[in-house]
């Protein structure tokens, strides 16, 4: 039966030129399901034929496929951006891909009169100087918010020409440029030491700033010292981080590889900038195709003067081709991970011992180990503010991305059960739509909690597998019946609790975030004096009663809260 399924590539492959070029399968709708690229395309073709006898993946791609075609090149060079570019255009089913853009944000000080901060994924569509990129993308929206606050940067775009300042200036945010707030030389110096700040190499201007704060001191312009005091002591941090971590090296991005995973670690003005886990569109990818990673530069992502892997790939020569010819950078590429980076991945990756866990889950369970698994847990606080979570371990790791959570909707009074069956419905739902759901999800609680998730499953035909898990006890209960007691094995035992805390402090933060929400704003609606404006400025500008609390009366004032309801507001809340 597998035979005639690959009878047809036969006559395709005997036509097939010995010479370099980009093969391609195509399935009967004529879409482009593999792209692959050959030194001898015939061969490499046979290579995949006889893989589709024992390998599933290259069995799949035969079965869905109709023809073949291929296109020849020159060299093996021209066959290589030939395939980028195709997989790039076709995004084809089985090749394996960075999922996303593939890009990460960017800082950009802009070069104008009264320069800005602008946050970028795309290197030079901005005219300025770029700094980055930053991981997770919310560094960067925090960082461009921390120079708009430590510098002053205008928040304005374009610059506006008038007699009355905005609100930002007022929130300490802008130094008010549009009406001459401020001269151009002292916002040109400021521009200048946010550049020095992002960069990292920060020495020299530290003592610019020291002067600077001496002569408003002597000036008598307190308010403009005490601004450029806080920019000390945000660059002081950043020079103490950068002789902790003393890293040789100015700029790099290290790729490291560790299973099916893939970590890029950034450094800028030798500091670790930023980690973060490649999202891969086909988790198995075999071994000797890991140039896909280096993809993310196709996508206008910044390129650094040094490039470190932690294992040697293939087509580097290719691609360091690409890059002189393409962009006109000549890289160093390093396979010999520092020191300081060995370090920073001990202590901020964790490595998870799969091939002992796989055998002991499948021993006690009786099948394997799934690749992902999704754990609920419900939180309240006597009955308002019900939410659920919804945390994702894949593969070893536990994947934030993916982790989702819900708000109950339908459950007015204290009712776990049902609570956990809107959010079990609500996500299982979801599950019928996914191209890989979850094998197994565990619930937070005991033999009620697993009969909801039971009932769940059947009601929308799902194949898939429930356990729960009892706190204290730490007893697991299965849909088979079994009650493990996860102390007798420390592997499944680590396991099961690493996701029944996590999705315990999710549920809970979530809670808890809506309950200071709420509260907040409920309180202003006691004070006199504070409408809906005022109340959402404040909630804007403090997030929580106790912020609220330590402001200061002239900060209240900047925010246009006259000198007597402030008043009234510290008076009420203490």
């Amino acid at each position: 039966m597998e035979e005639k399924i690959f009878d047809w590539s036969l006559e395709y492959i005997e036509k097939a030129p010995e010479e370099p070029g980009v093969y391609l399968f195509k399935n009967n709708k004529k879409q482009y399901i593999y792209i692959g690229k050959a030194v001898n395309i015939k061969n490499r073709l046979k290579n995949h034929y006889q893989q589709a006898k024992t390998d599933p993946k290259e069995r799949k791609i035969f079965s869905e496929s109709s023809v073949i075609e291929w296109i020849i090149t020159k060299s093996d060079y021209e066959a290589f951006v030939l395939e980028n570019e195709l997989i790039k255009q076709y995004k084809p089913k089985y090749n394996v891909r960075l999922k996303s853009g593939s890009s990460y944000p960017m800082l950009v000080i802009t070069d104008e009169d009264y320069p800005t901060v602008k946050i970028s994924r795309k290197y030079g569509e901005i005219k300025g100087t770029y700094f980055g990129p930053f991981l997770p993308a919310k560094t960067a929206r925090a960082m461009k918010e921390l120079i708009h606050k430590l510098f002053k940067l205008r928040t304005c775009d374009p610059l506006p020409k008038r007699s009355i300042v905005c609100f930002d200036y007022h929130l300490g945010l802008c130094s008010g440029p549009c009406a001459d707030k401020i001269t151009k030389k002292e916002y040109l110096e400021d521009a200048n030491v946010a550049k020095s700040f992002l960069s990292g190499n920060v020495k020299n201007v530290i003592y610019q700033l020291y002067d600077k704060i001496n002569h408003y001191t002597q000036k008598l312009m307190f308010e403009k010292a005490a601004v450029v005091r806080d920019q000390i002591k945000a660059i002081e941090t950043v020079i103490k981080k950068q002789e902790i971590l003393g890293i040789p090296v100015e700029e790099a991005d290290v790729f490291f590889f560790s299973g099916r995973k893939v970590y890029l670690i950034v450094i800028r003005g030798s500091t670790i900038i930023g980690k973060e886990e490649l999202r891969i569109s086909n988790e198995e990818f075999e071994e000797g195709n890991e140039i896909f990673i280096l993809t993310s530069y196709y996508n206008n992502n910044y390129i650094p003067e040094r490039i470190i892997l932690s294992k040697e790939i293939e087509d580097l020569e290719n691609f360091k081709q690409w890059l002189l010819k393409s962009k006109g950078k000549d890289v160093i590429i390093d396979f010999k991970l520092l020191p300081q980076v060995e370090n920073f991945i001990k202590r901020n990756i964790t490595f998870t011992d799969l091939d002992s866990l796989k055998y002991q889950f499948e021993k006690t369970f009786g099948f394997k180990l799934p690749n992902r698994i999704e754990c609920f847990d419900i939180s309240h606080l006597q009955g308002s503010f019900t939410v659920g979570s919804c945390v994702v371990w894949e593969n070893g790791f536990m994947n934030k991305k993916e982790y989702r959570r819900f708000r109950v909707k339908t459950v007015s009074q204290i009712d776990d059960y049902a609570s956990l069956k809107e959010v079990l419905t609500r996500r299982f739902k979801r599950y019928l739509e996914m191209e890989n759901p979850p094998e197994l999800v565990l619930i937070d609680g005991g033999k009620g909690q697993l009969s909801v998730g039971i009932e769940v499953r059947d009601k929308l035909k799902l194949n898939l597998r429930v356990f729960s898990i009892a706190k204290k006890e730490e007893i697991l209960y299965t849909d088979d019946g079994k009650e493990i007691k996860l102390f007798e094995n420390q592997e499944l035992l680590k396991l099961f609790t690493k996701l029944r805390d996590e999705a315990h402090r999710f549920a809970i933060t979530y809670n808890r975030k809506l309950r200071e929400k709420e509260a907040l704003k409920s309180v202003l609606d006691n004070i006199e004096g504070i409408g809906e404006k005022r109340k959402e400025i404040l909630y804007r500008t403090y997030k929580t009663l106790d912020n609220i609390i330590k402001a200061s009366d002239e900060e209240l004032k900047k925010l246009g809260i006259p000198t007597n309801v402030a008043q009234r507001i510290k008076s009420y809340l203490k």
